[in-house]
Order: structure tokens, then C-alpha cells, then sequence
């Protein structure tokens, strides 16, 4: 590591030994960042003061790099971005470069559907179309198959060439209005109103505008990100903030707070409203998570009338790879069986836990050349769209980098096609980066429980609904959370709630209410009381406590760090192969407090929240976790979390949740 050179009127930036010791060293990291944030706050709410951090500065830069370019192989076929077709895309020059044939008069092809089973969570394929093409040539594929396997070999060799294309098949459907019983008893009042009309044209234009204004739907597109900060979002996607900032309606959200671990604990309050172990409850059925009976929001739009698609990029470690299973598509376009496919048979470039490539493409492209494939959909129907990226972004913090042009590029076809004008999009993440150098700052720490999330509005909304928008605004530095953004869905299924005077009617019953509710439409204004614990934020994840540094040798801190590993142990105790560890050394304690002081328990007891950066011997795993101190009583406030990777350490175990905690046998 090279030292740094800066201005001796500036701040000092150390020399390289110094940074190897004191800013990169686990057991300072925290230490030497805690006393420094507690000056600027994005909100000074009465609930909640959420601390101020820069985007950038000296500090910071050593954390900070630029991605590698990343490059894949040349695809011989694609599939046509509008229909069902497969195009030749290589010549024959990059075919000699790529594949080493120099004659593709030699060279075979042949596609086969593909049909997943759901039930047994199983595809296969159909029978196999024999072809041949010429450069900028196309094949047309029948327009009811979803997604189709391209092999070619050169005469009768062994397949030299696998690939895998999906089409946007038309399920549109019949439009039905949710409301269209009150629309027709509005017509039916209409009818009796225009006998007594003397001018037959003013009847016409008041019909226009109630049908305008009753029948009115936007579209609901979630545009998300995997581990994306806000903070990192305006380091490594400045076109797109630029862009989103310049020239598009919107509000940035600065207070929004993660509510659970992982990708999973954190998209499922906003898709259901539900915590996760809430939704197992809700939702299983023989003692088996089944998602299929789960109360996802699409299902309500769905019944709305609207199309639905949820796009992934990645299968292995998508939202829903546990144990479960859906016994039919949840959305009508939903791509996962052919991404499973292409993981299994064609993804390389393996970067930590995903490929980066697959076959000649980008593994975000999935997702990306899926939406193109949507967009004659997505111009004329009202729809309900998640799309989820998480290939790129989930192993290192400069990665979002590599997704800035494409996002610009996105949200300009957006707006040349029409779609803005329709749709409300959310550019969202689960959380931050959850491990690394920089999450061992105190900066890191709290940017990994602020995740991104920006709201984008046509233009009209905002003048038909000013007041809702307004709310909009002031929520932009209230503490918020997923569960307000389902609670947000809901009044966007319904554009009457948005009403003035329903909105008036709803944010005086909101103010009247005992206790703030856990979500909360964030078209009504949050209180600014809100805490983390009525928002449903567990102390580990809130990002409104006051922290003070406690040592490492204080009697709660040892307490706390015995107890996280003693639950740590008693999960492995089932798995013999797994070894039992041992505390090695606390790394960091703090004290959790909200700026009035203390937590109290129900029964009036003084209870103290330890927030603790521990390692575990052997192995060297390094945790976090908070620990609730209150008399002689101790309990998790939230989950016990790893921060260095795992690697071949568990190689022994295959249950996802043990993966992080088991040292194996060697």
C-alpha cells in the first residue's frame, strides 16, 4: 500500500504503516470513527436523529476502487428483442477467434423448449428442432414458448456452443377495474343527471373528467439493487443520481432503515407487510413454507386487473432459493427456471457467490434484455414489476459502477417510450454492503443499514395529487422503512386515498392513533415521534442510537460476547461435524441509546443494548451482534451476523442459516 500525499494544510493522511495499524486494523476501525458523526444529523426528529455522513473524503478513499472491466464470450445467437425469433450474430472471422471453426457450413444447430414443473421444482426439455443459419440470419420460434436451449456442434462432434433465450410471450388479458362497481354507479348517476343537462357537450366533458379520475392507474415498477447503500449508490452510479436528479420527478429518501439481515428479511416485510417469521406463519402448510399462499402484493394487483413479472438475475441465491417452492409462476413473467439453466450449464467469471457471465452475455443482462422484451407490454398495460439485480452489486462496494450506463440508458428508453408517464418506479436495495474493510468503519456499519431508495413520479401525478406529494417530501428525512413501502402500494392501488380530503381525513386519524402503527402509506406524513421500535426496527439494525464506546473489558461487554457465542453453539450442537467455538477476542462494544438516554423495559427496568464485533476461534469468524442487558436477563435484539467470508470452512454443512457459524472437522 502506497502512502498518500496531501496538502500539510489539510488534514493529515498517514503513511502507509500507520494506515496498516490504525485504519485498517479491525480493533480500530471503530474506535477511532465513533466520536466523529454525532455533530450533523439528516433528521433531528423528535423520535429519531439519523447521523450525517459524507459521500466521500480523505478517510474514505482507502476503501474506495474502481471494478475490473468485465468482458464475456461472443454469443453466436441472440433473440429478437420484439417477437420470437433467434438471429446468427457471430461472422466467421469471430467465429474462428472465438471457437476456433473456420467454416460454419459445418456447423449444426438446434433448439429444444424448455417446461418447468413447479411442483417438483424440475425442468425439462421438448423435442429438439434441427436448424442452420448464416450471419444475420433468424429462425422464427413458436409464440407460445417462454424459453428455448440453443446447441451447435461442427458436423457430428461434441457441442461446442450452449445457449439459453427467453421471449416475452402476450398474456395480456381482458382489462377489469378494481372499482368497477363505484365506477358504475357513478355512470348510473351520470345518466340521471344528463336529463336535466340543457347542453348535451357539458355533460360529455364532466363524464370525461370523472372517468379520468376514477379510472386512473399507475404502474408499479420496483427497479432494485442488491447491497447498494444510498451513499454508495452517489459514489459509484453518479449518471444515474445525475440523471434521476436533472430530469425526472422524484424524492430521495435519507432516513430509509433496514429491517432484518439479508435480502430475504428485508424484501419480504415490503412485498407481504409481513416480518419474515411473521410470513411463515401466514403461510405454511404441513409444516412447509409453500410461497404460493403467501399474500405477496403482486397477487393484488394481479387481481386489479394489472400484468405482473418478477425478473431475477440469479437463481442459486435468489430471493426464494431456500427450501420452498411456488407449485405455478407467481407473476406471469417470471424468468427463474431458465436462469437455474444457464447457472448449471453456462455462467462462468465466478466472482465470491455468483458468475458474472453467462454464455455471451452479462448476467445482469438477464434482467435488462427481459425488460426490453417487456416494454410493448409495459408502454400499454398497467403492470406490476419487480426486477431484481444482484449479481453485480453483492460481493464488492465499487461494483455498482459496471451498472451506472445501463441505468441511464434504462430510465432514457423509459421516457422516449412513454413509461414514465405511467409508472411510479422505485430505485431501491435491500441494505448495504454487509462485509469488507469498510464495514468494519463505523461509517460502513451504518451505511449497510441504509439502504437506497428513490421515488420516481410522472409529472401529472404531482399536480393531481400536490398534497400527497408534499407528504412525499416531508417523509424524505422520517425514519421509514419497507413496511411503509407496502403500505404505499396499497394506496397506490386505489388513487382515491389520494384524495385531499381523504388524505386529510387519514393523516388526523394517523395523529389520533395511541401508538404509531409499524407501516405507515408514506403519501401520509410519518410522525416525527416515530422510533425504531414502533417502525419495527430492532436496536441492531436502527441507525437513530446514540453510540458510545464502551472497553472491551467491562463486565456487560464479557457477559454479552459469552452469551452470542453460547447461542452460537447451541445451534451446532444437532451437528456434530461442526467443531465448537470459542470467544477469541472482542474487537468493538458500544452502547446503543436514543438521544433520550436510555431503553426502557416494560417493567420499568433500566436495560442496556451492547452492539458487539467479536471472533471466534478456531476458523478466526468474525461476528456482530446486539445483545439486550436488562438485570439478569440477556436476548438478542436482532440476529447474529458474519462479516469475514466463510469460504471452505463449512464445507461439511448444507443448511444456508448453520453455513456462516460451523467450522467443520477437518
Amino acid at each position: 500500500m502506497q502512502a498518500s500525499h496531501y496538502d500539510k494544510n489539510k488534514l493529515k493522511y498517514h503513511d502507509a504503516s500507520y494506515e496498516r495499524k490504525y485504519l485498517l486494523d479491525p480493533k480500530y476501525m471503530m474506535k477511532r470513527d465513533l466520536q466523529h458523526y454525532y455533530r450533523y444529523y439528516h433528521s433531528s426528529d423528535k423520535g429519531c436523529r439519523i447521523p450525517h455522513f459524507e459521500v466521500t473524503n480523505y478517510r474514505l478513499m482507502q476503501y474506495m476502487g474502481l471494478p475490473p472491466n468485465l468482458t464475456c464470450k461472443k454469443a453466436i445467437t441472440r433473440a429478437s428483442e420484439v417477437g420470437s425469433r433467434v438471429w446468427w450474430t457471430i461472422t466467421d472471422e469471430e467465429l474462428m477467434f472465438y471457437y476456433k471453426i473456420n467454416d460454419t457450413r459445418n456447423i449444426n444447430c438446434n433448439y429444444s423448449p424448455l417446461k418447468h414443473h413447479y411442483k417438483i421444482s424440475t425442468s425439462t426439455f421438448g423435442d429438439v428442432v434441427p436448424f442452420k443459419l448464416l450471419f444475420n440470419q433468424s429462425i422464427e420460434i413458436a409464440p407460445e414458448i417462454e424459453f428455448i436451449r440453443v446447441r451447435c456442434s461442427e458436423k457430428h462432434r461434441q457441442y461446442f456452443y450452449e445457449d439459453y433465450h427467453f421471449f416475452a410471450v402476450n398474456k395480456t388479458q381482458p382489462r377489469t377495474n378494481y372499482f368497477a362497481k363505484s365506477e358504475k354507479n357513478k355512470i348510473n348517476r351520470r345518466v340521471r343527471r344528463v336529463k336535466k343537462k340543457e347542453n348535451f357537450s357539458d355533460y360529455l366533458h364532466e363524464r370525461d373528467d370523472d372517468i379520468n379520475e376514477s379510472t386512473q392507474q399507475l404502474s408499479i415498477m420496483i427497479l432494485g439493487i442488491d447491497s447498494v447503500s444510498h451513499l454508495n449508490s452517489l459514489r459509484y452510479m453518479k449518471r444515474t443520481v445525475d440523471y434521476i436528479r436533472k430530469r425526472l420527478n422524484y424524492v430521495e429518501f435519507w432516513g430509509f432503515n433496514k429491517v432484518g439481515d439479508n435480502a430475504y428479511s428485508n424484501l419480504i416485510p415490503l412485498l407481504t407487510g409481513l416480518a419474515a417469521d411473521e410470513l411463515k406463519l401466514s403461510c405454511t402448510r404441513a409444516k412447509k413454507l409453500h410461497f404460493t399462499e403467501c399474500p405477496f402484493i403482486w397477487k393484488r394487483f394481479k387481481d386489479a386487473g394489472y400484468m405482473t413479472s418478477f425478473l431475477e438475475d440469479v437463481a442459486r441465491t435468489s430471493l426464494f432459493s431456500m427450501d420452498t417452492i411456488f407449485s405455478h409462476p407467481p407473476t406471469d413473467y417470471y424468468i427463474r427456471p431458465v436462469v437455474m439453466e444457464m447457472e448449471n450449464h453456462i455462467g462462468y467469471y465466478y466472482s465470491v457467490s455468483v458468475n458474472l457471465c453467462m454464455g455471451g452475455r452479462r448476467t445482469i443482462d438477464l434482467v435488462l434484455e427481459m425488460i426490453q422484451k417487456l416494454n410493448p407490454f409495459l408502454q400499454k398495460e398497467n403492470f406490476f414489476s419487480f426486477f431484481w439485480l444482484a449479481s453485480m452489486t453483492h460481493d464488492f462496494i465499487y461494483m455498482p459502477k459496471l451498472l451506472d450506463n445501463d441505468f441511464v440508458n434504462l430510465f432514457e428508453h423509459f421516457q422516449e417510450t412513454g413509461i414514465l408517464n405511467k409508472t411510479i418506479i422505485l430505485l431501491t436495495s435491500d441494505q448495504g454492503l454487509r462485509w469488507g474493510s469498510f464495514h468494519g468503519t463505523y461509517q460502513g456499519m451504518m451505511e449497510e443499514r441504509q439502504p437506497l431508495l428513490i421515488a420516481i413520479y410522472p409529472s401529472w401525478f404531482k399536480q393531481r395529487y400536490a398534497e400527497a406529494v408534499a407528504n412525499l417530501e416531508i417523509n424524505a428525512k422520517r425514519l421509514i422503512t419497507a413496511y411503509d413501502v407496502y403500505a404505499t402500494f396499497l394506496d397506490l392501488l386505489n388513487l382515491h386515498n389520494l384524495q385531499p380530503s381523504t388524505l386529510k381525513a387519514r393523516s388526523k386519524e394517523l395523529h389520533d392513533f395511541d401508538t404509531i402503527p409499524r407501516g405507515i402509506s408514506l403519501f401520509l406524513p410519518v410522525p416525527e415521534t416515530r422510533t425504531c421500535e414502533n417502525a419495527g426496527i430492532a436496536s441492531y439494525w436502527c441507525t437513530c442510537y446514540q453510540r458510545t464506546e464502551m472497553p472491551t473489558n467491562d463486565v456487560r461487554v464479557q457477559e454479552a460476547a459469552r452469551y452470542v457465542v453460547k447461542l452460537i453453539n447451541e445451534q451446532l450442537k444437532p451437528y456434530p461435524q461442526c467443531r465448537i467455538l470459542y470467544l477469541n477476542s472482542i474487537l468493538d462494544a458500544v452502547l446503543l441509546a436514543p438521544h433520550y438516554n436510555i431503553i426502557k423495559e416494560v417493567k420499568d427496568d433500566y436495560a442496556n443494548d451492547i452492539y458487539l464485533r467479536l471472533q471466534t476461534k478456531p476458523g478466526l469468524a468474525v461476528f456482530e451482534s446486539t445483545v439486550r442487558i436488562s438485570g439478569y436477563t440477556k436476548r438478542l435484539t436482532g440476529s447474529i451476523t458474519r462479516l469475514n467470508l466463510y469460504g471452505s470452512q463449512s464445507y461439511c454443512i448444507n443448511i444456508d442459516t448453520l453455513k456462516m457459524y460451523c467450522y467443520c472437522h477437518r
